[in-house]
């Protein structure tokens, strides 16, 4: 083979092979597929709190019945508080009148016995008028220490009463639940109010013989000394006229059996009503 046919031959077979058409390969390949969007009808479960959530009427029973709950709660828990508070309070004004019991009857013992002092001084003072011994000095001057024994040495009963007022004034009644000592301290209450009685007659009776008792003493022979009262050998009466005597006599004698009857039975009642009272309140607060 000659030279040239050799690079003609070569030269054809360098030469590229022409494309193949591209359409031709796409028609003869599958035919693609575009998916399309599903759209199965799924199911959308909305959440409770979602705004587009329709609630039913179960939910609504359920949240209104934990709304009472909260609330009925709330008002126990707050009712049970002030029921402590109040029940405190009401301890702390039966402690206080428990106290002001105590002084009550150490103030009534000493009026019982300064009642029963000036109706022995009564009692000499009209036995020596109505014997009319009234010529010795020694008798004189006993008339003159019975008249400011009896008629100067009254006290009335000042009981104390400062839980009594708060009890009566801001409602503190309402907040003792003992029936027993509220029973008690109504009932001395009004042995109180009884006692107050009997002391406004005698201090009435009291002054009236006072007055008359200016018209037969003169102060002049009721001499302080040392601190002691003294009455000197030549003390004599104002007057010895025996209407004004007897009628002095008189008045004291009734002063005298008001002490020593009715007004030392309410003082020994009163007393009494107070000693219970104590006793009442130890055992229901168990104070002792």
């Amino acid at each position: 083979m000659s030279e040239e046919e050799n690079i003609e031959e070569q030269s054809t077979e360098d030469k590229p092979k022409p494309q193949e058409n591209v359409y031709e390969i796409i028609s003869q390949k599958q035919p693609i597929k575009v998916k399309e969007p599903q759209t199965e009808n799924m199911e959308v479960h909305k959440h409770p709190h979602h705004v587009t959530h329709k609630k039913k009427w179960g939910e609504y029973l359920l949240e209104f019945f934990m709304l009472f709950l909260a609330v009925f709660l709330g008002f126990l828990a707050e009712n049970f508080r002030e029921h402590q508070v109040e029940k405190e309070r009401g301890r702390e004004y039966v402690k206080s009148f428990r106290e002001d019991l105590c002084k009550d009857t150490a103030i009534l013992r000493l009026n019982i016995e300064t009642l029963n002092r000036i109706s022995i001084a009564g009692d000499s003072l009209v036995k020596i008028l109505q014997e009319n011994r009234i010529q010795q000095p020694e008798d004189l001057k006993k008339l003159y220490d019975y008249n400011l024994s009896s008629l100067a040495g009254f006290r009335s009963a000042n009981l104390t009463d400062r839980t009594s007022v708060q009890l009566k004034n801001s409602g503190g009644m309402r907040l003792i639940t003992r029936k027993k000592i509220i029973d008690a301290i109504i009932d001395y209450w009004a042995g109180v109010d009884k006692l107050a009685n009997v002391e406004l007659i005698a201090q009435e009776m009291r002054l009236h013989a006072r007055e008359k008792s200016y018209l037969i003493f003169d102060n002049r022979y009721y001499v302080y000394s040392n601190g002691k009262m003294v009455i000197p050998d030549q003390a004599q009466l104002m007057t010895k006229e025996n209407l004004v005597l007897t009628e002095f006599g008189n008045r004291v004698a009734h002063i005298k059996n008001l002490f020593k009857g009715t007004y030392t039975i309410f003082l020994k009642n009163q007393k009494a009503k107070a000693d219970t009272l104590i006793t009442i309140i130890d055992e229901e607060y168990h104070l002792k």
